[in-house]
């Protein structure tokens, strides 16, 4: 066997795969229950899965090409390991590892995220591949922004049609299924595109053998054409992003941009650099206080008849400007923090977790006039990380921000100036990501960007960028020794290569039927709503992938106890076999999430509705009842739903 020519091969493909990983924003599921999360779920586990499992080949035929050690990578096996005990602790293990088909998040989507940081930190080691795969993500990110352009203009042009859209002041989400998904991801685009374009002016560092400060660099692109593309790529992204309406984006891109100017300021190449860094950030400066300037003089001359009247067709400049708006939206955020971190307090060292932040704030979010809203997320990555996760999830959270911007910094410092762009603005985008995750939490896209983005900060730290940090010297010093020992282990020990391949090639088999059932199963949902077969669909969608059952058997419980009185009245003996169907699917259901209050919720509903036809349902109904309000004082599954505010 020719070993370069199969290394060679391997590292084609793992390119390839990580490459194709890029394309995941634009991915979706027609026909399935939730397409946009089950879509880019299902894309990008099978391909990060079968790149991994490529990589694991590779690292057996060449061990060289192993994992890079750093802090970075440190802090996120620590927050990998740290969900992976609360999950174990946890109070629903099951919801933990795979989430719903709503959101399709949870420890196995963070384990793949995590593999493809890892990969992508060990096989991209200089700044030519960088430099495409970051290229590439922008092309991807400049079809998403035009894709969202074209739905707000032409929103029936074919195929454009079938993606989502508001018809009440408009929020543009295209193909990510949520305006606020689709605009993290934006900002991140818009922010590199711009570095790029920044770099592309940026002078060459003096070459060691004493080349002039303005000669360029080898291999140095600043032609007309990919200048263009970058600037139509920001421009495209940032327009796309008002169309979006998402505050938090707009706070993020604003955050990131200033970013950039500051550390322009403070460690700019040269006089003129760190000029224009202070003028861009008093620029940004005085645009934030002509917006707090514009939202005071709205709110001062709107009254209680029209306050919610837009006074702008832009909707980002009308949500911008409302403090209703504002309100509406930051309200229910704040009472979900709170009952967060009071969550926090009650289980402060393992957490409630990953994934069961609806279980752990449901027993603190307090009563209101108009109904209460428990969210599946803290819409606060630090505060869903404390509640769920427990202080060393918080910790190693804490470590990865802390790491990433010691890295940026560093090597911001010591980077020549077109380097030093580059850096500069991922480190401007990873800011404004941070900012947004204050008001939201992850979604396939922006865990792209945010692995994505610390992959290349990992190239940096390994590269040396942290020369001048002792601390941070000494754990790459001891990371180092503990990976080139595994290295030694391994070429000295061709049978464990091998062992660790087929393991991971296991992994990623797994990984595609896993795939493959929770689509089948949403798809199956979803021909229930559609179809006419309501119950054998719904059917074939629990059988399809357990352990996302419970989703279709809250929608059975649900449907059964709203139809009851029909069926037992017309059709008693199917009225029968769905009482003892939904009596076994219940026991299914607790024992898979035991302390769910939206189980409890429907089967109180639903054994309530029993009992007006067999009297000894009461008592499973009051139980259920009981338990439903132990879990979630404030939210009676009986009540009926509180009335839409005019």
């Amino acid at each position: 066997m020719n070993r370069p020519a199969v290394e060679r091969g391997l590292l084609a493909a793992v390119h390839a795969g990580l490459a194709l990983v890029l394309l995941t924003p634009l991915a979706w599921a027609p026909e399935t229950y939730h397409p946009f999360a089950i879509g880019k779920a299902a894309y990008a586990r099978s391909l990060i899965a079968v790149t991994f499992a490529l990589w694991a080949l590779l690292v057996a035929v060449a061990p060289r090409w192993g994992p890079r050690p750093g802090a970075i990578l440190a802090a996120l096996a620590a927050g990998l390991a740290a969900a992976a005990v609360s999950a174990g602790l946890g109070v629903s293990p099951q919801r933990s590892l795979w989430s719903t088909y709503t959101r399709m998040d949870g420890l196995v989507e963070s384990a793949h995220w995590f593999a493809f940081a890892l990969v992508l930190a060990a096989v991209l080691r200089g700044p030519r591949g960088w430099s495409r795969l970051l290229n590439a993500n922008l092309g991807v990110g400049l079809v998403a922004a035009l894709v969202a352009i074209a739905r707000f203009h032409a929103p029936d042009a074919p195929i454009l049609d079938a993606l989502p859209s508001e018809s009440r002041l408009p929020r543009i989400s295209a193909t990510t299924g949520n305006p606020t998904f689709l605009a993290a991801y934006l900002q991140a685009i818009a922010l590199l595109a711009a570095g790029f374009l920044v770099r592309s002016w940026a002078r060459a560092a003096p070459s060691p053998g004493g080349a002039g400060r303005g000669r360029r660099a080898p291999g140095r692109t600043s032609h007309g054409p990919a200048r263009l593309f970058w600037g139509a790529t920001a421009v495209c992204a940032a327009y796309a992003l008002v169309l979006t309406g998402s505050i938090a984006a707009l706070a993020g891109l604003g955050a990131g941009a200033a970013v950039a100017a500051a550390l322009y300021a403070w460690l700019g190449h040269s006089p003129r650099a760190r000029r224009l860094g202070r003028r861009s950030l008093a620029a940004l400066c005085a645009g934030a206080a002509v917006l707090v300037l514009a939202i005071g003089i709205r709110a001062a001359g709107s009254g209680a008849s029209d306050a919610y009247r837009p006074a702008f067709d832009t909707i980002l400049l009308e949500r911008i400007t409302s403090v209703e708006r504002i309100g509406n939206t930051l309200r229910p955020r704040l009472d979900n923090w709170r009952a967060g971190l009071h969550a926090f307090a009650e289980r402060p060292l393992f957490g409630w977790g990953a994934g069961n932040y609806f279980v752990a704030a449901a027993r603190h979010i307090p009563r209101h006039a108009q109904g209460n809203r428990v969210d599946d997320h803290a819409h606060n990555v630090p505060v869903e990380e404390a509640a769920t996760k427990g202080i060393a999830g918080l910790a190693a959270y804490l470590l990865l921000w802390g790491a990433t911007a010691a890295v940026v910094l560093r090597h911001a410092r010591a980077a020549g100036p077109r380097e030093q762009a580059l850096t500069i603005f991922a480190g401007a985008a990873l800011a404004g990501w941070f900012v947004q995750s204050q008001t939201l939490f992850y979604s396939s896209s922006s865990w792209l960007q945010h692995m994505l983005l610390l992959g290349f900060a990992m190239r940096l730290e390994a590269d040396g960028a942290d020369r001048d940090g002792r601390a941070l010297a000494r754990w790459r010093t001891w990371l180092a020794g503990v990976c080139d020992g595994i290295a030694r282990a391994l070429r000295r020990a061709p049978a464990a290569r091998i062992v660790l391949a087929a393991a991971a090639v296991a992994l990623a088999a797994g990984s595609l039927a896993a795939n493959r059932a929770a689509h089948d199963g949403a798809a199956a949902i979803y021909r229930a709503e559609f179809s006419g077969r309501f119950l054998e669909d719904l059917e074939r969608s629990m059988r399809a992938f357990e352990p996302l059952a419970n989703g279709p058997r809250a929608i059975l419980f649900n449907n059964v106890a709203a139809n009851w009185p029909v069926l037992t009245a017309n059709r008693p003996a199917e009225a029968r076999r769905l009482q003892q169907w939904t009596q076994r699917e219940a026991a299914a259901a607790l024992a898979a999430e035991p302390q769910s209050w939206v189980v409890h919720h429907a089967l109180a509903r639903l054994y309530a509705r029993f009992a007006t036809t067999d009297p000894s349902f009461a008592a499973p109904a009051r139980r259920h009842l009981e338990r439903s309000l132990e879990l979630a004082p404030n939210l009676d599954p009986l009540a009926p739903p509180p009335a839409d505010p005019p």
